[in-house]
């Protein structure tokens, strides 16, 4: 089964120096086309970073996250980064 391009779905070929450098793009345009859909949030990842994928272990993933210490101090409403 040949590999394609993740953005045209082109073939690619191992021998060809242009798909060997954008690898799995076939070139630079598929593979800029692509970053702009993740700058665009049009791609997510849809779970915490480091969660198990098995779904009968979300349940006990979600039970050992640690709640920040009684006190913490948050964004203040003056904070630009609390936007």
């Amino acid at each position: 089964m040949a590999e394609r391009c993740r953005y045209c779905e082109r073939v690619l070929s191992r021998s060809n120096p242009e798909h060997v450098r954008h690898w799995p793009f076939c070139g630079e345009r598929c593979e800029m086309a692509e970053l702009g859909l993740w700058f665009e949030e049009r791609y997510v990842i849809s779970r915490p970073l480091g969660q198990v994928a098995d779904d009968a272990a979300v349940g006990e993933a979600d039970a050992s996250v640690e709640s920040p210490p009684e006190g913490a101090a948050g964004p203040t409403e003056d904070d630009p980064a609390a936007e």
